[in-house]
């Protein structure tokens, strides 16, 4: 892929919807194969998910190398108009490090951001008492955790921020992971409003549609997101504005 890093611009909020139909327009062109692809990949986190210790932090790892894997899927797609099932484990045959150092870098801090907030939590509210000369109580120290679970929530959209483009940007630009990551990150910053609305979209329309679909909907957002992701690096990135007519 290119040896540059792609040029940035700004997008409109509303653009996001272009993105979700462009991204649907890549889906519907070969659905039975991106179901089979969510399904395997749904396996993947699920198996791995389960594993004790340290499942979780390795579900992280392997979801950004699927992620690398769907987003080159689609890629295929609009250039050369064809989808083949196997292409789910390119990211393990391609970038399978840097995408596995992305999913690491996130999981651990995730993790230590979790932590480092909870105990600062504590650790000031304990000292304040102390020098007041007042016991802990139990409600002023709800107050607290609730405060450091708004904390934890803005670091973990931070954190997402970083990954939304980074697959993308690992795959199809050869970036490394902190690069990507930092591409990322700036990216959304960079169009705040877009990722606001896209955030909003994803937080009342993926919990909606599972419910609806009794879980069974999974199958359908993993690689419309995937589409997704795609037609808004493409966007974004100056490649060209999202669209489902392949390439000449």
């Amino acid at each position: 892929m290119s040896a540059h890093p792609p040029s940035l611009r700004s997008v409109p909020a509303t653009q996001v919807f272009r993105w979700v139909m462009a991204g649907w327009r890549l889906f519907i062109r070969k659905p039975l194969e991106w179901v089979l692809m969510a399904f395997v990949t749904f396996l993947l986190l699920a198996f791995t998910g389960a594993l004790p210790f340290f499942g979780r932090i390795l579900a992280m790892i392997i979801l950004q190398v699927l992620a690398g894997s769907m987003v080159a899927a689609a890629h295929h797609l609009h250039e050369r108009d064809d989808l083949h099932i196997s292409e789910v484990f390119d990211g393990f045959r391609q970038h399978a490090g840097n995408l596995a150092m992305v999913g690491l870098l996130f999981g651990l801090a995730l993790t230590l951001a979790g932590i480092a907030t909870f105990a600062i939590t504590l650790l000031t509210n304990a000292i304040a008492h102390f020098f007041a000369g007042l016991p802990l109580r139990i409600d002023m120290l709800i107050e607290s955790l609730f405060a450091d679970w708004l904390v934890s929530a803005a670091v973990t959209v931070a954190l997402l921020l970083t990954l939304w483009f980074a697959p993308a940007l690992v795959m199809l630009d050869a970036r490394p992971p902190f690069e990507a990551m930092r591409l990322s990150l700036r990216a959304c910053i960079h169009n705040a409003s877009a990722s606001l609305l896209l955030a909003l979209l994803l937080s009342i329309v993926v919990p909606l549609f599972l419910t609806l679909t009794f879980g069974f909907g999974i199958l359908v957002l993993i690689p419309l997101i995937s589409t997704t992701i795609y037609a808004s690096y493409r966007d974004v990135f100056e490649l060209d504005p999202p669209t489902d007519s392949p390439a000449d």
